[in-house]
């Protein structure tokens, strides 16, 4: 390959050279921090612990893409070192208790990452302190050499983050993409209004429109984010994104339904949408002014996440609020009539549509870290949105624990599989006295995997990257004795070490690690073939405790549990369904569905999170998990949702009215827990068939315009209803083969 060719292929690998930029400056680090402690300050511990301190954040470490952030997550990260090394040192004189301490403090570090993404990027890392201070020689003296070693590279780290080839940052942040996306919807209400009030004809402007704000949506999906930039912490700031993402997409989907209920030309909506029966009527003609209130919003709330311009008014998102429930409370024209089914059908869409506005200004306001202002309670508290904003960090962050703190998440169960694996290990390498044990448990820990299939995966290439990296390592241990020639060639053994993994896989990074390990060692010990030989063994002993403890403990990973997971949550949010229309109705009082299952759809997300980063199982391919994590959450939100936002309930003039609806959400919870039964085998292999609304609603919002009720009480019922037949739409796509289209079924 020629050299324009070979520059070629590594800009594709490698786009703007952010790998090779980084070896560089990991490089630069290591190597000073190690000869001048060696060879300056005559200290081999220092070097030892400066050069792994740089091997830690280099090869185990995920840190954010920006060069402050990843200052930022250094800094922090620094006192955790420092204890770590402390605990390990002080534990160093006996194998049982190094083997006790490697137990608390692998499951610790692995289970507090469920805190956030960028917790979790540097746990690996972390247990490296640790593992690196447990072994002998026990050596409490050295621990000022030690933790000097440790922060002196952290600190240049940290320097040369900010002034050596930083880079530039091509990734949109989240903020900017929901500000994006705001700007998006906002355009599509306001044309939206001006539709509806007959000032212009949006012609093809509507279909482009939407296809506008679904690809800014689009790009708030967390596949195409990095790990570290995804908004999934504990903290206020991450769960309020993640809600004004949903209000976005929420909106967008009334928006789209608005456009095809209102015969807008070319207007699209969803497969299977449902539709309201008859001739397509006009909008209440003061609904257009609220859709022009809530793009003025969606798009101050736009401002908000980006910085540019002034943020939402504080007082704003509640004003609209009471805007939308002085219009629902309006008297209409006449009392409520089968005729005015298409008139109350379209005004419902639009009032659930502005009524994610608020939300969405909220969020902002939270994400923006600005104070808010809320609207009296109208549900029990663990119902209200936004409580989280009120909290401490520390606080939402115990909260986040204690929800996984069980055998059935896989963050538990991931700590537990660490710990387990990295208290073995340090008891076997302790027993058989291996030299440089430690390496039997760093191979453990870059080995194994949340599966034993995925574990098994890792082993081939890992012992050959190593068999090939110690036949070159014995290769030059065999022709050069002098340690001048490994002082030269350690720092391009280090470049290569830290860009060749990530460049060409797990077997060359193997590889190239082992010649970098022999080449550090052959200076602060005599070289002789001894250290590629022990590097060879540990490798392997690391790599067989990472497979037993795959084999025992959850061998299915994600893949197992994810399975059993959606089952439950998409059950439990079926059963919330039920419970909501008889809470909002007045029939029923709360007996805790909703809670319970939004804890479950808190679990199943972690499952398809960790699912996602395994190899996939075939047991799963049947089924697509998105579409039942999706319609769990329109379950579970369109339940908050309702609770939250409707009026107190009302006095039904004639309560048998009630009767087909209770029937139709019965039918769909009945749906929804069948097929979840069949969710926990990993297929749908009879597929249930869809509930019809029950009875005639056009016909009972005659009997209730008849019996007194007004126009408030028909919103209701009509809401409640066109919410049912959504989910039958989403449980037509759950139940829809991977890849395969979703039926549109016709409203019966």
């Amino acid at each position: 390959m020629s050299s324009h060719g070979a520059l070629a292929w590594l800009g594709r690998r490698d786009p703007g050279y952010q790998i090779i930029r980084r070896a560089l400056r990991l490089m630069l680090i290591g190597v000073g921090v190690f000869y001048s402690s060696l060879y300056v300050l005559n200290s081999a511990t220092m070097a030892l612990y400066g050069v792994f301190t740089v091997f830690a954040v280099g090869a185990l470490s995920q840190l954010p893409p920006t060069p402050r952030e990843r200052v930022r997550v250094l800094l922090v990260a620094l006192p955790a070192a420092w204890l770590l090394v402390g605990l390990g040192t002080l534990l160093a004189s006996h194998t049982w208790a190094a083997a006790a301490g490697m137990l608390v403090v692998g499951f610790g570090l692995t289970f507090v990452s469920v805190g956030g993404p960028r917790l979790a990027g540097v746990t690996s890392g972390l247990q490296l302190f640790y593992i690196l201070a447990s072994f002998g020689p026990y050596a409490p003296g050295t621990l000022g050499e030690r933790l000097a070693g440790v922060s002196l590279s952290v600190l240049l780290l940290g320097l040369a983050e900010l002034v050596l080839w930083p880079g530039r940052v091509t990734l949109v942040p989240y903020p900017r993409r929901l500000a994006e996306a705001a700007d998006a919807v906002a355009d599509l209400l306001d044309l939206l209004a001006e539709a509806l009030s007959g000032r212009v004809d949006p012609g093809p402007e509507t279909a482009r429109r939407q296809a506008a704000a679904s690809a800014a949506l689009d790009r708030l999906t967390f596949e195409q984010l990095p790990a570290t930039e995804r908004p999934t912490s504990a903290n206020a700031r991450d769960r309020a994104m993640r809600d004004a993402a949903v209000a976005l997409r929420e909106a967008l989907d009334f928006a789209d339904r608005l456009a095809v209920d209102a015969a807008l030309p070319g207007a699209s909506a969803p497969p299977g949408a449902p539709r309201p029966p008859g001739t397509p009527a006009t909008p209440d003609s003061d609904l257009d002014w609220l859709l022009r209130r809530g793009a003025e919003l969606t798009r101050a709330a736009g401002r908000t996440f980006s910085g540019e311009g002034p943020p939402v008014d504080r007082r704003e998102p509640l004003r609209l609020q009471q805007a939308i429930d002085e219009v629902r409370a309006r008297p209409g024209a006449g009392p409520p009539s089968e005729s005015g089914l298409n008139q109350l059908w379209l005004d419902t869409i639009i009032l659930r549509l502005v009524e994610q506005v608020p939300i969405l200004a909220t969020a902002a306001r939270i994400a923006a870290r600005l104070p808010i202002d809320l609207p009296t309670p109208r549900a029990p508290q663990h119902h209200q949105p936004f409580t989280y904003a009120y909290r401490s960090t520390l606080v939402l962050y115990a909260q986040r624990l204690r929800l996984h703190l069980t055998r059935r998440s896989v963050n538990f169960q991931g700590g537990v599989r660490i710990a387990l694996a990295l208290a073995s290990a340090r008891v076997v390498a302790g027993y058989l006295d291996l030299d440089h044990g430690f390496w039997v448990l760093l191979a453990t820990l870059t080995l194994l995997r949340t599966s034993a299939a995925d574990t098994r995966t890792t082993l081939r290439p890992a012992v050959v990257g190593t068999v090939c990296g110690a036949a070159v390592g014995g290769g030059l241990l065999t022709v050069a004795s002098r340690p001048e020639i490994y002082e030269g060639l350690l720092p391009l053994a280090m470049v290569l070490a830290f860009a060749v993994g990530p460049l060409l896989g797990l077997g060359w990074g193997q590889g190239f690690v082992t010649l970098l390990l022999t080449v550090l060692f052959a200076q602060i010990g005599p070289p002789n073939l001894q250290i590629v030989q022990a590097r060879f063994l540990d490798v392997l002993i690391g790599a067989a405790v990472g497979i037993l403890a795959g084999l025992l403990f959850w061998p299915h990973g994600g893949g197992g549990e994810l399975r059993r997971s959606m089952a439950n949550y998409l059950d439990q949010a079926a059963a919330s369904v039920l419970e909501t229309v008889e809470v909002v109705t007045g029939e029923e009082p709360d007996r805790g569905e909703l809670a319970r299952a939004h804890r479950a759809g808190l679990l199943a997300e972690a499952s398809m999170v960790q699912y996602q980063s395994e190899t996939p199982s075939r047991r799963n391919e049947g089924v697509d998990w998105s579409a039942v994590l999706i319609a769990g959450h329109r379950m579970v939100r369109g339940g908050q949702h309702r609770r939250v936002l409707q009026p107190p309930v009302h006095s039904w003039p004639r309560p048998e009215l009630l009767g087909p609806l209770d029937d139709f959400a019965f039918r769909v919870r009945g749906a929804y827990g069948d097929v979840a039964a069949q969710l926990a085998h990993g297929r749908v292999t009879h597929p249930v068939r869809t509930p019809s609304p029950s009875g005639n609603l056009a016909g009972r919002l005659g009997v209730l315009g008849d019996s007194g009720g007004d126009r408030a009480l028909a919103l209701d019922l009509v809401d409640l209803e066109v919410w049912l037949m959504c989910l039958r739409t989403h449980l037509n796509r759950v139940q829809a083969p991977v890849g395969g289209e979703v039926r549109e079924l016709p409203l019966r």
